[in-house]
């Protein structure tokens, strides 16, 4: 495979760095692998520009409901890629692809972790839901074995819940983490991004600033992080809220934290957010990875960060390295992780270089390279 330059098809309905955990893989791993082969990208929005990818659009006849647009969207990637590319590799649900790079819990989840007479009920449940009978067809047309398909889990997390639902699958996927890009950034650049960014929020420059980023603030932890500040009521607390969550959705009742809570939007350069906090809290319920853990971590944030229970990159730190929640629902634990951050400079500072040396062993190479392994076996 080494000397043959392969065509590849890459589908995904979003294609963007800024779009979330799975965009932003898709995109790093697309660009790496479009320097090696010619790589085309199969998608309903694309925000990106690459000069060595070529792009195609996908309609969207329909927005809602959703699983009408994925129904369709593997269709029509299929229409437009069978026969003419050596690799399908596909980071959405679809039927027909070789590669299936996975980024989230399998649908089936629920139906195998139900027992007894809620399992019976969930399936009666099901059989009157167009919606889930739509979602378990495409997974299990798309959790086959085949001579020519193969898995990559991102994450040990998610491989232990493929296999759960699929144990059939166990000798077909491999592991390919999420990298990082070294972040190399001048002191002197960073205190002019604080102090910018400071004056145009009004947060004084003493104050302890922490960051939250997500797209969908309930699922990965924001209402228990406002009543662990609002426990704290500390007024030199802020918060910087970015992603694309509603902040209507979320209650805040104390003023003071009312106030130190801002709410940003989605950020296209990230790059630019990280040095202006102190820390990165993510007490998410649910993450097959994490990867702005890992972002946080290489702009040489401390992190307050859900358990392995909750969180895919927490299997690879430790007490060192992060403020590690084992109930990530605590608004005292977190709480407690927040005050201890806020007041101990050294232990956030130890926490901090450990936490950016571990993000240096990690890196996009690695993943570049487990995925073309992938590739090996369907050739």
């Amino acid at each position: 495979m080494s000397d043959k330059k392969l065509r590849i098809a890459v589908l995904i309905r979003n294609y963007s760095a800024s779009g979330g955990g799975a965009e932003r893989y898709c995109v790093e791993l697309t660009n790496r692998l479009s320097k090696i082969h010619e790589v085309h990208v199969f998608s309903q929005h694309n925000s990106e520009s690459e000069k060595d990818i070529t792009f195609h659009q996908i309609p969207q006849w329909l927005k809602k409901p959703r699983y009408i647009n994925q129904l369709l969207f593997s269709y029509l990637t299929k229409r437009a890629t069978q026969g003419k590319f050596d690799i399908v590799h596909s980071h959405d649900m679809a039927t027909h692809a070789n590669i299936y790079t996975l980024h989230v819990p399998c649908v089936r989840t629920k139906w195998t972790q139900s027992k007894d007479i809620k399992k019976i009920l969930r399936w009666a449940n099901t059989l009157l839901s167009p919606r889930k009978m739509a979602y378990l067809w495409l997974e299990n047309k798309e959790m086959q074995v085949l001579p020519n398909r193969h898995f990559i889990s991102v994450s040990e997390y998610l491989f232990r819940n493929i296999v759960e639902s699929y144990p059939r699958l166990n000798d077909h996927i491999t592991i390919a983490h999420p990298g990082i890009e070294t972040q190399v950034t001048d002191d002197k650049v960073i205190a002019e991004l604080r102090k910018n960014f400071r004056e145009k929020y009004s947060i004084p420059t003493s104050a302890f600033v922490l960051l939250f980023v997500a797209h969908g603030f309930k699922r990965k932890g924001l209402p228990a992080t406002i009543k662990a500040l609002e426990k704290l009521n500390d007024n030199n607390i802020h918060i910087i809220v970015a992603g694309s969550g509603n902040p209507k959705d979320i209650q805040i009742n104390s003023p003071t934290v009312q106030n130190n809570t801002h709410f940003i939007g989605v950020v296209e350069n990230m790059s630019k957010l990280y040095p202006v906090a102190d820390t990165l809290i993510h007490p998410t319920l649910g993450d097959t990875y994490g990867m702005v853990v890992l972002e946080a971590m290489s702009h040489k944030l401390a992190v307050i960060v859900s358990s392995a229970k909750y969180c895919g990159f927490s299997e690879h730190l430790n007490s060192d390295e992060a403020i590690i929640l084992s109930n990530p629902t605590d608004s005292r634990e977190i709480s407690i992780g927040i005050q201890t951050l806020a007041n101990q400079l050294q232990l956030r500072n130890k926490i901090s270089k450990n936490g950016f040396n571990k993000s240096q062993t990690i890196n996009w190479k690695s993943t570049t390279n487990k995925t073309l392994d992938a590739y090996k076996k369907n050739l």
